[in-house]
């Protein structure tokens, strides 16, 4: 648009100037003409004799020269074809008009001293001079809106790499970065995209360092918590003492929590893994059974009534993996923050083409304006008491995130609720 505004700016004034540059152009040989007449009758090639004070090329009032004798008139004015021409008028050109039209009028003296006007209606002459100046500018009127389709088509073709490019970029994701395509690239635009493949390399490496850090230090900490928990395992053992093992009671709490972390930390760094299972059939009641008997253990110590409240009959091709981790920790996490003697339903639903998995509890629910920020790693309410890492809703998050699934948290009479629905297929 820039360019074809540009243009069209720069076409209207070329435009204006040849049209004014050929209509003068044209007056200016008209007033050739005019002073080549007067020029001839001076050197006698033609002949103004006789006693006629005028002669007429014409009769059509709107195509004819008029010569005229301007000496010895008594009144100082020569009348002649409806037009009044003073005597007095210096040698040159003149523009004059009568009632009827307007003249273009050339005063000479000749040789002989004598003084003759050679006139033209001035009609003629513009029409001429305006016809003259349109076939000069009608060319460059039909070139400038064939210019503008010739820019656009070119800048269209040159740039449509860059729009395929985009949707590259906007397809990638932290676990799909690759190198833009260079084919096809206008090469103005090329250093643009290579140095976008640089920092998808810079990016690539960074995201999979902070990824082998978080990884490598989970999995380097569970030999040393395990080795911890085994040695407070045995010493409990050896203990009598009431006050003693009230500490290594609350010793061995901390180890549960710090290995409840650690394990979370692995399941996050997996998650963000580029890998997805490959998706099998399976029964999600199954699945949602499996995830209910890991967490009873955990329900049980805290008095929460855990069951499922609903539970369609689904058999759906999914990446189990993924969707076992989601529900383990949307359990875990409604378990470990509702009160004890609350309740923690589990539903199964299909919705068309998709699967809801509804995990409602009689917890005291998030505060409206931190239901977007609990997604976050690590980050907890203030007034949790739970032994939670805050990073159970995060793995989720993340895990829907990859797999096009989608987490909706929201606060419902009573307590709270955590959905999670995710796309599938059916099995055969």
């Amino acid at each position: 648009m820039w360019i074809g505004c540009v243009i069209t700016a720069v076409g209207v004034v070329a435009c204006g100037l040849s049209f004014f540059f050929a209509y003068q152009e044209a007056r200016e040989l008209q007033d050739g003409q005019l002073r080549e007449i007067a020029a001839l009758i001076d050197s006698g090639a033609l002949a103004f004799t006789g006693t006629r004070p005028s002669i007429e090329s014409s009769q059509d009032a709107a195509v004819k020269v008029v010569i005229d004798r301007l000496n010895g008139t008594p009144t100082g004015v020569v009348q002649t074809a409806g037009l009044a021409i003073p005597d007095n008028l210096t040698d040159g050109f003149h523009d004059l008009e009568n009632s009827a039209q307007s003249w273009r009028v050339n005063i000479r003296t000749l040789r002989g001293g004598e003084r003759i006007a050679v006139a033209e209606p001035a009609a003629l002459r513009d029409e001429i001079a305006h016809d003259g100046a349109m076939r000069t500018l009608v060319p460059l009127l039909l070139l400038l809106p064939g210019l503008f389709v010739v820019i656009v088509v070119i800048v269209r073709t040159k740039l449509a790499p860059l729009t395929r490019l985009a949707g590259v970029v906007d397809r990638q994701t932290d676990t799909s970065l690759e190198p833009l395509p260079e084919e096809g690239i206008t090469h103005e635009v090329l250093p643009f995209v290579r140095s976008i493949n640089a920092l998808i390399d810079r990016l690539k490496e960074a995201i999979g360092q902070q990824r082998r850090f978080v990884a490598s230090a989970a999995h380097e900490l569970r030999s040393p918590l395990a080795a911890l928990s085994l040695q407070a395992a045995n010493l409990g053992a050896t203990i009598a003492s009431p006050d003693a093992r009230e500490r290594l009671t609350a010793f061995q709490s901390g180890l549960r929590r710090t290995h409840r972390l650690v394990e979370q930390l692995l399941s996050l760094a997996r998650s963000e893994q580029a890998a997805l299972e490959q998706p099998r059939a399976v029964s999600l009641r199954a699945v949602a059974t499996e995830v209910i008997n890991a967490t009873i253990g955990l329900a049980c110590e805290r008095n929460i009534d855990l069951g499922v409240e609903h539970c369609d009959e689904i058999n759906a091709v999914v990446d189990v993996s993924s969707l076992t981790v989601v529900l383990r920790n949307l359990v875990d996490n409604a378990v470990r923050y509702t009160p004890p003697g609350g309740r923690v339903d589990v539903s199964v639903i299909q919705a068309g083409n998709e699967v809801i998995f509804d995990v409602a509890d009689t917890g005291p629910g998030v505060p409206p304006d931190e239901l977007t920020h609990v997604v976050q790693p690590f980050y907890r309410l203030d007034h949790s008491v739970s032994s939670g890492s805050g990073l159970g809703l995060s793995i989720v998050s993340e895990i829907a995130r990859r797999t096009g699934g989608r987490l909706v948290l929201e606060n419902i009479a009573g307590g709270f609720r955590a959905r999670y629905v995710q796309p599938l297929r059916r099995n055969g």
